[in-house]
């Protein structure tokens, strides 16, 4: 993304990350977004945006993911969620396939 591109309108991003318009109003109101306000408008940086979606791996269904509209990422926190997160995952484990008994010999 270009320092140039034209910020986005809450509808435009929520297009863009497969969510509500008013899911990206209060991120930007709890200060998990940064923006501006022309007016009555909202609109966010194409480089806040860009943040936001290097900051979070899976932005595409932040509707669904996200724990709560209040909640702030910062890098620390965003870390320790990761961690969380993988350390829930199951652990896989080695299994052998077939006979666990030894082969007979058939001319003993």
């Amino acid at each position: 993304m270009g320092a140039l591109e034209k910020p986005f309108s809450p509808e435009t991003l929520a297009d863009r990350w497969g969510c509500s318009a008013e899911k990206i109003r209060r991120m930007y109101h709890v200060g998990e977004l940064a923006g501006f306000r022309l007016g009555k408008l909202i609109r966010i940086p194409a480089n806040e945006v860009e943040r936001y979606e290097c900051q979070n791996t899976d932005w595409s269904g932040i509707e669904e993911n996200s724990a709560s509209p209040s909640t702030t990422t910062s890098e620390g926190e965003f870390a320790s969620r990761l961690a969380r997160m993988t350390a829930a995952s199951p652990k896989l484990a080695l299994v052998k396939s077939g006979r666990s008994e030894q082969p007979q010999n058939p001319n003993g």
